[in-house]
């Protein structure tokens, strides 16, 4: 090796150790990133002008051909409160493994669908079965109709509006 080459290359490894920590930076923010928009969820955004609240419930989908989970019933949750304008993830579950339900409600606009269960006017989280018409509640507890989201997303954001 030549001294000019000896001289260019204790240039570029010095060049290289001082750029290390910022290469290294670099690249752990690019994984951050990377890693967070990657996260399985399901996210609520109120588009009204109200205060909106938000109950959900999900059940891992069935093999096709199946019955409904097994019969092993739902997961059910609520409440999360959004402002107007305000989104906010309301589980990390891969909303594409799963049937996700929702109740809503907004001064007098309820969000709601045909799959009855029971939710609490406090902050719960339950296990569950969908009910019937007629079917009762346990004490403390009210009958609601979800919305059934059919995504196969990983994630999902479903937008309330008025």
């Amino acid at each position: 090796m030549t001294i000019s080459q000896t001289i260019l290359l204790q240039q570029s490894e010095r060049i290289s150790t001082t750029k290390l920590p910022f290469v290294i930076a670099i690249v752990a923010l690019i994984l951050f990133v990377f890693h967070s928009e990657a996260e399985a969820n399901v996210r609520f955004c109120n588009r009204t002008a109200a205060k909106t609240y938000v109950a959900i419930a999900y059940v891992e989908k069935d093999a096709p051909g199946t019955t409904t989970n097994g019969h092993r019933g739902v997961n059910v949750e609520g409440w999360w409160g959004f402002e107007p304008e305000e989104c906010g993830i309301v589980s990390d579950i891969n909303a594409g493994d799963y049937w996700v339900y929702f109740y809503a409600h907004s001064g007098n606009v309820n969000w709601t669908g045909s799959a009855l269960l029971c939710v609490s006017s406090g902050v719960f989280n339950t296990g569950a079965q969908f009910k019937r018409i007629g079917d009762q509640c346990q004490a403390g507890y009210h009958l609601k109709g979800f919305r059934r989201i059919n995504t196969a997303a990983k994630n999902h954001t479903h937008n309330l509006t008025g």
